[in-house]
């Protein structure tokens, strides 16, 4: 799915400056995600200085911004584990395929590239809750420790409450901040915002008056991952929110 006219048009006007992003926690909605990061890349918004952050399937997703890889590649690894859970089941399933499909993708990525462009957040658990947002990384496996730590369901991706990352127990960074709080950073959501009384998650599906699916079959497809036809819709709705709140950006700048 390509730009339409009129956003075209507002973006030849006004050229867009780099922006930096925070990705939701999102589990099998990532595709929204993909897509929101697809039209922000075709939109401009992207650019080599940009930054990203991420929690849990977010994460993923900053992590394939911040790598230069393709987010149609990404999107069809999450399709090829979503026939995977079909077929096999999703519960207790899930850290051994992600961290296949991470050495697949990611195994050769040097990790000093990323070094201050990606943060990705966990929530430690002991000896007291805290967010952690990590921003270096020591090696690949450090990363991809991180990355599975930031996406950790306690007792659904693995058959464990915790995952082990630097020594120290963390779960899901998205359990106790949905989206990362990173200052200067445009927060995306994929649930509504207006939903979760959140005006701070600048795009999410609130953004489109005509997005189909209610929050609470969201938070369904978030667990438990849709057939592939509903991710490809939800990745072409994630391009559709960006090109709305893009438009918004054009059409302020163009009154400034």
């Amino acid at each position: 799915m390509r730009l339409l006219p009129c956003f075209t048009r507002s973006f030849s006007t006004v050229s867009p400056t780099a922006h930096n992003f925070s990705f939701s926690g999102c589990g099998f909605l990532i595709p929204y995600h993909l897509g929101v990061a697809q039209g922000l890349q075709d939109a401009g918004f992207i650019q080599a200085d940009s930054k990203f952050a991420g929690a849990s399937g977010g994460a993923i997703a900053a992590l394939s911004l911040a790598a230069n890889s393709s987010m149609s590649d990404i999107h069809e690894e999450t399709k090829a584990m979503a026939r995977l859970c079909h077929n096999e089941g999703t519960i207790w399933k899930l850290e051994e395929r992600l961290r296949a499909i991470f050495h697949t993708k990611f195994g050769d990525l040097p990790v000093e590239t990323l070094a201050q462009r990606l943060t990705i957040a966990t929530e430690k658990m002991w000896p007291a809750r805290a967010m952690v947002l990590t921003d270096a990384f020591h090696s690949t496996d450090d990363l991809c420790d991180a990355l599975i730590a930031s996406c950790y369901i306690p007792w659904y991706l693995a058959k464990r409450g915790t995952s082990v990352f630097r020594g120290e127990y963390h779960v899901d960074g998205g359990l106790l901040t949905l989206v990362p709080e990173v200052p200067g950073y445009t927060k995306v959501c994929a649930f509504h915002a207006h939903m979760l009384r959140r005006d701070d998650y600048e795009i999410s599906p609130s953004i489109d008056p005509d997005f189909p699916f209610p929050i609470m079959q969201l938070a369904r497809f978030a667990l438990f991952p849709p057939q592939v036809e509903v991710l490809d819709q939800l990745f072409r709705l994630g391009i559709k929110s960006a090109n709305i709140w893009a438009e918004k950006q054009a059409s302020e700048r163009n009154v400034k």
